[in-house]
């Protein structure tokens, strides 16, 4: 009894995670921060998906976590948000603010500039969830990216460059960088995008950008071309699902989406234009519409269930279970293995397919096994 007690206790305990935390990480040489929320309603048990929420030009993580409603979303559903910190640019030795390397850039009198050029900010974020990885039980199938203005550029960037980690993306006012136009994509992920057509920032057609007086520069593509860009390139269906949405709030703006589904690896495509809109992160009830709340349904309804794909759900077995001294992992194709015992911790990372467990404590143990196509499936080991 006093041990299945203490079982309980460690169970319960377990539960109470509940952290906003400034974190730092040196990354290419320079110390680099970011906001690590995770949220009372995480459960060690169950794998976590990952938010990552980018901030716009010249502004920065606390300010983007605070105001624009992704803590109440990681709260009601446990994910886990990280909210990374953008260093500052200069273009022509003038400071430009707080910027990401998204693949913007601009040609002026001649000369093109590229902004942050040699900083890894999507290494970086890389480098976050890797580290997120060695110490929560993370949904590795499940990872996503988020942001505004340029933190919408980034999320396309990594989409783009690591879309083999990356299930899907949501840019607001943010498009295509103009030096990713033509990179290799890795994998084929799910896109959402929100824009103003009358956006003074990122003008909806081309996405010039007004860099003083009447000078305006392209710095990628127009919002209707990133829509397409993501359809063609996950081979979409050409004819969208198409919804007005209720204009009960007198705000000057109409919202309406258009979603293209059925791409490939059951990708999808979505885009919520807004007639009237600007370059703002519209909210209810002020508005119609709520950004974070259709940003997290569509990330929703692209979710793989944690260790369930009825192709491959009996490829993957442990036995023998219940154990008392070795566990065998069977499987095709097999990546990594990651166990975590009952609080969250992680016990250890490895490739190989037996493992002793004679000295671990009694307990039901979480098995992640990643498959090398990406693949994640959930498996649970009792210890007695």
């Amino acid at each position: 009894m006093k041990k299945l007690f203490t079982f309980l206790l460690a169970v319960i305990f377990s539960f109470s995670i509940n952290a906003q935390t400034t974190k730092t990480m040196m990354w290419g040489g320079v110390e680099r921060e970011y906001l690590e929320y995770v949220p009372s309603s995480y459960q060690a048990g169950t794998p976590a998906p990952v938010l990552f929420v980018f901030h716009g030009l010249g502004d920065d993580m606390n300010n983007m976590f605070n105001g624009t409603g992704f803590k109440a979303i990681a709260n009601a559903h446990g994910w886990i948000v990280i909210t990374p910190q953008a260093l500052p640019a200069t273009i022509a030795s003038m400071s430009i603010g707080t910027a990401w390397n998204s693949g913007v850039s601009a040609t002026l009198y001649s000369n093109t500039f590229i902004i942050n050029e040699d900083v890894d900010d999507a290494g970086f974020v890389m480098a976050i969830l890797d580290d997120l990885i060695q110490n929560y039980n993370v949904d590795q199938s499940n990872v996503f990216c988020t942001g505004f203005s340029m933190g919408g550029f980034m999320s396309n960037r990594m989409a783009i460059e690591y879309g083999n980690r990356i299930k899907a993306i949501a840019s607001v006012s943010g498009t295509i960088g103009n030096e990713l136009i033509s990179a290799q994509n890795t994998g084929h992920v799910s896109a959402m995008h929100i824009h103003g057509t009358a956006d003074q920032m990122v003008k909806y057609a081309n996405a010039e950008f007004t860099v003083y007086n009447n000078l305006s520069v392209s710095i990628g593509l127009g919002a209707e071309a990133t829509v397409d860009y993501w359809r063609n390139y996950n081979q979409c269906s050409a004819t969208p699902t198409h919804t007005t949405y209720p204009d009960n709030v007198d705000d000057g703006m109409t919202f309406e989406k258009f979603l293209y589904e059925n791409g490939e690896n059951g990708t999808k495509t979505a885009f919520i234009k807004v007639t009237g809109g600007d370059h703002y992160w519209y909210y209810t009830p002020a508005n119609d519409i709520d950004y974070a709340t259709e940003i997290y349904n569509f990330f929703a309804s692209c979710m793989e269930p944690v260790g369930i794909n009825e192709s491959a759900v009996s490829s993957v077995n442990v036995y023998p279970n219940p154990t008392k001294d070795f566990v065998h992992i069977s499987g095709k194709n097999i990546s990594n293995i990651q166990i975590y015992n009952t609080l969250g911790q992680l016990m250890m990372t490895t490739t190989s397919t037996d493992i002793s467990v004679g000295d671990w404590s009694d307990g039901v143990y979480t098995i992640n096994v990643v498959l090398t196509d990406g693949r994640l499936f959930t498996r649970k080991m009792i210890k007695k």
